[in-house]
């Protein structure tokens, strides 16, 4: 197995080296790490120079298309995804190669950290109950992927057409053609920084069809259209919920009542439960 980390970066140059330099320390080291520099204006030339890894330049293009022409130009049959701000466990790579049997495709659990120094440990999710759920919700950090490079060239790269949940979106398309396995040791640290997709929460709403399309490939019939359109009742409660948490209830409502009309049950439902929590705030006029 020779695994080729592939690190994209847009302007990171402050949290680079950590990056680079938790890859090149793993106890199991990758065959090469490339660092694909997508048009920084930083230093980020002169920081990568001084790490014995791979770097290529490009016209700024995206993050997909960084991690596309990473995979493209990797020599490694394995890709292990690291982005420019994260950090691998020293023991990363090793644990995920020997979790790997016939599968094509690994992830493991994270600890997020944020720039006031307190971290999280998301929950992450695994086998047959952890596939199910990753069409209504997104567990896999990037950062956190090694995969088949084959398995990404075969479902056609990262979507450069997405403003958001890119990632999402490959996760699912490879669901249909990869078998997943996951390690639930927390062997990356995720860096959390400040968002803008949270300050525009209907950017997630733009990317929506895609990624029901890629949760839904593989089904058909009313199967198909049943799982459509629950994947899309629970996009538009999450969204609905990024509007309640910036104060802005009027859209909260608008998104929660488009989430209701896609699933119009109160049973497992994100967006009926907000509309009545909307509700009972007009009520008592808080």
């Amino acid at each position: 197995m020779k695994i080729s980390a592939v690190i994209p970066t847009y302007n990171h140059s402050q949290w680079l080296p950590e990056s680079i330099e938790s890859a090149l320390n793993q106890t199991l080291r990758p065959h090469e790490i490339i660092v694909v520099d997508d048009g920084s204006k930083d230093n980020t030339k002169q920081v990568v120079s001084r790490y014995p890894v791979r770097y290529v330049y490009q016209q700024n293009a995206g993050l997909s298309a960084a991690r596309n022409k990473g995979i493209e130009v990797a020599t490694g049959d394995w890709i292990a995804l690291l982005d420019a701000d994260d950090v691998w466990m020293a023991a990363k790579l090793e644990r995920q190669v020997a979790a790997i049997g016939d599968e094509e495709f690994c992830y493991c659990a994270t600890t997020r950290f944020f720039p006031d120094g307190h971290t999280e440990a998301p929950e992450c999710f695994f086998g047959e109950e952890g596939l199910k759920l990753l069409r209504h919700h997104n567990f896999i950090d990037p950062s956190s992927v090694l995969a088949k490079r084959d398995a990404f060239l075969k479902v056609g790269g990262f979507n450069r057409d997405m403003p958001a949940g890119e990632d999402w979106e490959m996760w699912l398309k490879l669901a249909n053609v990869c078998k997943f396995v996951g390690v639930p040791e927390r062997l990356l640290r995720y860096r959390v920084l400040g968002n803008s997709m949270s300050k525009n929460p209907e950017i997630h709403l733009k990317s929506m069809e895609a990624i029901v399309a890629a949760g839904t490939g593989h089904l058909h019939g009313i199967a198909r259209i049943i799982a459509a359109r629950r994947m899309r009742s629970v996009r538009y409660a999450l969204v609905a919920i990024k509007y309640r948490d910036n104060g802005d209830y009027r859209n909260a409502m608008r998104c929660a009542m488009r989430g209701v009309s896609h699933w119009p049950s109160p049973f497992h439902d994100r967006a009926f439960k907000i509309v009545l929590l909307e509700l009972r705030r007009r009520l008592v006029g808080k």
